[in-house]
């Protein structure tokens, strides 16, 4: 389908919504953009998530003329977009990398012992132990520097915390979005990851 053909069959199924599920696609819209990811196992994107569901073909074109990709995943219920051509591409700094990487790798254990749960609890004193073990920092992570990456990790719909940032018992919930960030098998995969980027820090 062209361009012209996908714009007038987006045109038509549009103007089939009232007036408030207009402004509501428009602020989701908008918000997809802005965050990428939708969680709907979420309580506050939970509503975004079945109103996008219930108009997927309508988010999927609107977006395909942006040149964004669209995916809907009804098992974990995320839905996520990438832009085609790389515009708006996030650049993540070596502590958000590092913290990413060993959230997926707590997400990839804990799932395999839990199995059906959707959403992993861990404690903030298991992320010190992971961060302290890889051998890369001489100290633990400040509470500033930790405050910026939870803002990341947070705005991305992928992790919500419980609690107090200076606190090793509060409790981070790690979203399913996880998975599509970082589309990894194995966890030897991970660990390797981990270990490359290791290397590449000594050798600076």
């Amino acid at each position: 389908m062209n361009k012209n053909e996908l714009m007038k069959n987006m045109s038509q199924a549009y103007l089939l919504l009232s007036e408030k599920r207009k402004e509501e696609f428009s602020r989701i819209l908008n918000r997809l953009l802005a965050v990428n990811f939708i969680c709907g196992g979420r309580k506050r994107d939970r509503e975004d998530y079945y109103f996008i569901s219930e108009n997927e073909q309508l988010f999927k074109d609107f977006l395909m003329m942006l040149d964004y990709d669209f995916h809907l995943y009804k098992a974990d219920r995320v839905i996520y977009i990438h832009n085609l051509n790389n515009y708006n591409h996030l650049n993540l700094n070596q502590m958000q990398t590092i913290v990413l990487l060993l959230l997926r790798k707590l997400y990839f254990q804990k799932s395999q012992e839990l199995q059906d749960t959707e959403f992993i609890h861990i404690s903030l004193g298991e992320l010190h132990s992971e961060i302290e073990a890889t051998g890369i920092y001489n100290e633990r992570l400040k509470k500033t520097d930790l405050k910026n990456i939870y803002h990341f990790l947070s705005r991305y719909n992928i992790c919500e915390r419980i609690g107090d940032l200076n606190e090793d018992d509060t409790r981070l919930i790690i979203y399913p979005t996880i998975n599509y960030i970082l589309p990894i098998q194995k966890i030897d995969e991970i660990n390797q990851r981990i270990e490359n980027l290791k290397s590449s820090l000594e050798k600076e």
